[in-house]
C-alpha cells in the first residue's frame, strides 16, 4: 500500500517538476513572428554584411573605370647636377672638357586625353555596371538564403513545440490512467503486470518530453547565433505560421513567375550579357588608339649649344598621337574565337538553368498538393485514432479489452497526433520551397 502511495506521489512529483521547469523556462520566452525572425536575422547576419560589401565593391568599380573617360595630367620636377662634357673626335685619337653648367633643373607639365579606343573605356564601364547588378542580384539571393534558412529553424521549433504538447497531454491521460488500474489492482480485477506497464509507458513519456526539450533548446542555439540574440534567449513561433495563405495558382503560374523573377535566373542572364560585353572589349584591339596631348617643360641650363649655356627656356607642344598595335592583326581572331566560345557557353548556362528552375518549381509544386493530401488524411486518421483508443480504454476497464491492446491504442493515438503536427509544418514548409523555387522570395 505504501509502495503505491510512493509511486503516484513520485510520478505526480516528476510530471510537476518537468512542468514547473518548463512554465519557468517559459517566462523567458517571447512570441515572435516569422516577419520579426526576418528582421532581426537581416540586421544581425554576418553573410549578408559580406554580401553588401560586394556591393559596394562593385560600384566603386565602375568610378574608376569612368576615369578612362577624363584627361591624364602629370607634372614633375627635376633637380641635379650635370658633369662637364667629355669630347672626342671621331677616331678618338683627341681628346677635350667640354664646360657645362652643373646645375640641373626642369620642371614639366603634360596633359593628355583619349578620344578613341574601339569604345574600350565605354564597354568597360558597361560590364563593370552588368557586374554590379550581378552582385545586386546576388545579395538579394543570400538574403533570401537567410530568410529561407531562418524559416525552416522557425517551423521546426514550432514543430518541436507541439510535439511536446501532445506528449504531455499523454501523460496526464497515462496518468490518469494509472490511477484507474491502482484502483482495479486493490479490486482485483488487474494483474501487477498491468501496473508496471503502465508506469513504464508513463516514464518512456516523460522521457520523450525531456529529450524534446533538449531539441528544442538545441534549436534556439542555432536560431540565436542566425538572428543576433543573447545565447540564454529562447523564441516561441507564433501560431499564425499555420494560417498561411497558400496561393491557388496553377504550376503553369508559378513558373512563369520564376522566368521573370528568379534571382538565380537573372543571374545567369547579367552573365550572358558580361561575356557579350567580353567579346565588345576584345574586339577593340583592332582598332587604333587616338589621344589628344599638350605638355610644357620649363629647363635649365641649354644644352643645344655647345658650349652650353646657363639659361631658363621653355618648350610647350601639343598634338594628335595615334598608336596602333600591329600584333592584333593576328592576336585578334584567336581572342574573338574564345569570346565566343564563352559567350556560347554563357546562353547555353542560361538555357540549363532555366530548363532545371522548370523543372525545380514542377517537384516543388507537386510536394506542396502531396502535403495538402497528408495533412487532409492525418487529420482523418487522427479522428479515427482518438475514437479507437477511446472505445479501447473503456473496454479496458470493463474488462473487454487487454493491455496490450490499450497500449497499442495509445501507441496509435500518439502516432497519428504527431503525423498532424508534422504534416501541418510540412504543409507550411513545402510552400516555402515553392515560392523560392519560382520568384526566388519568401512573401509572407
Amino acid at each position: 500500500m505504501m509502495t503505491k502511495t510512493f509511486t503516484i506521489l513520485l510520478i505526480g512529483y516528476t510530471t510537476l517538476s518537468v512542468t514547473a521547469i518548463y512554465a519557468q523556462e517559459s517566462q523567458k520566452k517571447q512570441v515572435m513572428t516569422l516577419s520579426q525572425a526576418f528582421q532581426l536575422g537581416l540586421k544581425n547576419s554576418t553573410q549578408l554584411k559580406i554580401s553588401r560589401s560586394g556591393v559596394t565593391a562593385a560600384h566603386q568599380q565602375i568610378e574608376v573605370y569612368k576615369l578612362g573617360q577624363l584627361p591624364q595630367i602629370s607634372t614633375g620636377i627635376n633637380y641635379g647636377y650635370i658633369s662637364n662634357a667629355d669630347i672626342w673626335t671621331p677616331s678618338f685619337s683627341q681628346h677635350e672638357k667640354g664646360s657645362i653648367p652643373h646645375h640641373y633643373t626642369q620642371f614639366n607639365t603634360q596633359a593628355a586625353e583619349e578620344v578613341f579606343r574601339g569604345g574600350e573605356v565605354r564597354n568597360n564601364i558597361r560590364k563593370a555596371a552588368l557586374e554590379e547588378q550581378i552582385a545586386i542580384l546576388a545579395d538579394e539571393k543570400h538574403t533570401e538564403d537567410i530568410k529561407f534558412l531562418i524559416a525552416g529553424q522557425y517551423l521546426d521549433i514550432y514543430r518541436l513545440i507541439n510535439l511536446r504538447q501532445v506528449y504531455v497531454n499523454n501523460v496526464k491521460l497515462a496518468e490518469n490512467r494509472l490511477k484507474n488500474i491502482l484502483t482495479m489492482e486493490k479490486q482485483g480485477m488487474v494483474t501487477q503486470n498491468d501496473v508496471l506497464r503502465t508506469r513504464l509507458i508513463l516514464s518512456d513519456l516523460q522521457l520523450s518530453i525531456r529529450k524534446i526539450d533538449n531539441a528544442i533548446a538545441i534549436e534556439n542555439n542555432q536560431m540565436n547565433v542566425v538572428l543576433g540574440l543573447p545565447a540564454d534567449s529562447s523564441l516561441v513561433p507564433d501560431s499564425a505560421i499555420l494560417r498561411m495563405k497558400a496561393s491557388a495558382a496553377g504550376v503553369d503560374v508559378f513558373i512563369h513567375t520564376a522566368f521573370e523573377e528568379n534571382h538565380e535566373l537573372k543571374i545567369t542572364a547579367e552573365k550572358v550579357r558580361v561575356a557579350e560585353t567580353d567579346l565588345k572589349l576584345l574586339g577593340s584591339d583592332r582598332y587604333p588608339s587616338v589621344s589628344l596631348f599638350a605638355g610644357s617643360s620649363l629647363q635649365r641650363p641649354f644644352l643645344y649649344n655647345i658650349p652650353s649655356i646657363d639659361v631658363y627656356y621653355n618648350i610647350w607642344q601639343a598634338g594628335v598621337s595615334i598608336r596602333y598595335n600591329i600584333s592584333s592583326i593576328y592576336q585578334s581572331p584567336r581572342k574573338l574565337k574564345a569570346g565566343r566560345i564563352q559567350l556560347e557557353e554563357s546562353r547555353q548556362n542560361d538555357q540549363l538553368q532555366r530548363e532545371n528552375q522548370e523543372v525545380e518549381v514542377r517537384a516543388r509544386y507537386i510536394k506542396f498538393k502531396e502535403a495538402g493530401d497528408e495533412l487532409a488524411t492525418s487529420e482523418t486518421d487522427l479522428k479515427s485514432a482518438e475514437e479507437n483508443y477511446r472505445i479501447v480504454e473503456k473496454k479496458y476497464f470493463n474488462q473487454l479489452a487487454l493491455l496490450t491492446d490499450l497500449i497499442d491504442a495509445t501507441n496509435t493515438k500518439i502516432d497519428a497526433e504527431t503525423k498532424v503536427t508534422n504534416a501541418a509544418i510540412n504543409q507550411v514548409y513545402t510552400y516555402l520551397l515553392l515560392l523560392k523555387a519560382s520568384s526566388g522570395s519568401i512573401r509572407i
